[in-house]
């Protein structure tokens, strides 16, 4: 409930980012996000382990602790 001067705020809304994966005739998935604004940006997929070590992780082990090395620094 509200009390006397408060206001309601009007719900976030998000920006409605578009994903889809399409295979390249190389047999290549590639994800594709579209933006509001029409705008297309397409990321390759790549091995998790070999993208880490590509970003300079130095830690052995799972993906999940690669990853986590990295994004900490």
């Amino acid at each position: 409930m509200l009390g006397k001067g408060d206001t309601m705020k009007e719900k976030k809304q998000g920006v409605n980012l578009q994903i889809r994966s399409f295979t390249g005739s190389n047999g290549k998935q590639y994800l594709v996000f579209r933006t509001p604004t029409g705008a297309y940006n397409v990321f390759a997929e790549v091995e998790a382990k070999e993208a880490a070590r590509d970003c300079g992780c130095t830690v052995t082990g799972n993906t999940r602790k690669m990853w986590e090395s990295l994004w900490k620094q």
